[in-house]
């Protein structure tokens, strides 16, 4: 009886500068963490972004590119051949390429209207946000690409719609504003994983994708955070202080309810809300956070004051508030917190942080940073911090707290002892010299 074992495997490079082939990593619903790696015991190797997925199987090492969205695809596509090629005693088990696909939606415009309805779409049950942003990006390479057919496609295509992207400005009417570089990335990345999944796959290498720099933001400092409290009022504080308090992300904080909220055992348990809200939390794990005694006491006198069992923010219309964000960056500018460096769009116009509340320097991502910086600070372990966080990987969790490690005072004094060394050595070479 034939071989019917199919295994993915993720290739990358050592430190060492060899190539070697590993576990990949998965996440929760039997999806894989992207370019993430684990050797032979489970152990996780970390992110590598230029690894490859391959399959091995029947004797063979199948490459089936970086998507990891097409690797698991391809990994279910082998096992299904070799199951039926089993059942016709077939003597070979040669792999079946995904032409089928190309073929029978032939034209790009079809097979773009298939991966977001009942393609890829369906199968992934892709969040509405998600579902806008390969719409978008989708609509961009249709802009910029006159083929009709998919198969018709080829390198020069995608390094065309890179170059189309860079020209492409924010789509209002009084403000034009060229879209960054991790847009352009994003929007590139997203067509590339689309055409992957009919089979075009290769088609430019990873030196020619587009660029960006990654910004990886830090904590804030104490003393700015308990400024901004001193010129908030008290339904602002209130927003401040969960932010900080639960390290949740917008949209989390956004959707908490307060049946969410346990004041007796001091927790908050967030997950999807789906049928009310049409919102789902990232990866769809729900978690529960455990919250200060001086947060749960803040979050009961807020609750006196706006009693109910909806939201805890809601807006006029006791929808979820989404601009919550507004009122930290209003705050901000109140306090003269400002960096006063950075330009935004404020009634659709393009103004200074330092007369108007548009400073990028105040996020949601950077309040979650802060306060995972305080936990390590105290001592709570990483994958601790990480689950409250609801990140899938401790890479992650470990790059949020980058800043801490080079802020600490050890650091710090590992530092300034390099430096005393570095100004005795010049001494002496000076005095050699006299």
């Amino acid at each position: 009886m034939s071989n019917l074992k199919v295994t993915l495997y993720i290739r990358i490079t050592t430190p060492e500068g060899k190539r070697k082939m590993c576990k990949p990593v998965y996440a929760s619903r039997g999806r894989l963490k992207p370019l993430h790696a684990a050797d032979a015991n489970g152990n996780s190797l970390g992110h590598h972004p230029e690894g490859e997925y391959y399959l091995r199987y029947a004797g063979r090492t199948e490459a089936v590119g970086n998507d990891p969205y097409v690797a698991l695809d391809r990994l279910e596509e082998r096992k299904a051949e070799l199951r039926g090629s089993s059942r016709a005693d077939s003597p070979t088990n040669q792999p079946q390429t995904v032409e089928h696909k190309s073929a029978r939606v032939a034209t790009l415009d079809a097979a773009i209207t298939e991966y977001l309805t009942t393609g890829k779409a369906a199968e992934k049950d892709w969040r509405k946000h998600t579902l806008q942003c390969y719409t978008l990006g989708l609509k961009l390479f249709r802009e910029s690409c006159s083929k009709t057919y998919l198969n018709e496609i080829d390198g020069d295509d995608l390094r065309r719609f890179k170059v189309f992207l860079r020209k492409q400005q924010t789509q209002t009417k009084t403000v034009k504003k060229r879209i960054d570089d991790r847009t352009v990335w994003n929007h590139f990345n997203n067509v590339v994983g689309f055409l992957n999944s009919y089979g075009m796959r290769d088609l430019i290498p990873q030196s020619e994708w587009p660029a960006y720099e990654e910004k990886t933001p830090e904590a804030y400092d104490p003393e700015d955070v308990i400024r901004l409290l001193q010129f908030a009022d008290e339904d602002e504080r209130d927003v401040i202080e969960f932010f900080c308090g639960v390290g949740f992300r917008n949209g989390e904080g956004t959707h908490t309810e307060w049946h969410d909220i346990d004041l007796r055992n001091k927790e908050i348990t967030i997950y999807s809300k789906a049928e009310r809200f049409d919102w789902r939390v990232k990866d769809n794990e729900k978690r529960t956070v455990g919250i200060s005694d001086r947060l749960a006491e803040r979050i009961k006198a807020r609750h006196k004051r706006h009693p109910g069992d909806g939201l805890v923010f809601p807006n006029s219309c006791d929808k979820p508030d989404k601009h919550l964000l507004r009122i930290i960056k209003r705050v901000a500018l109140r306090a003269g917190l400002n960096c006063g460096q950075c330009m935004g769009t404020h009634n659709r116009k393009r103004v200074s942080c330092r007369t108007h509340p548009v400073c990028h320097k105040w996020l949601v991502q950077t309040f979650r940073k802060t306060w995972a910086t305080f936990q390590a600070e105290v001592g709570a372990a990483i994958p601790t911090i990480s689950r409250d966080l609801g990140h899938s990987s401790l890479d992650t969790t470990r790059m949020y707290l980058a800043s801490r490690d080079r802020r600490h005072t050890t650091r710090r004094t590992q530092i300034n002892a390099a430096d005393a060394l570095f100004a005795s050595r010049g001494v002496e070479d000076q005095a050699r010299v006299t």
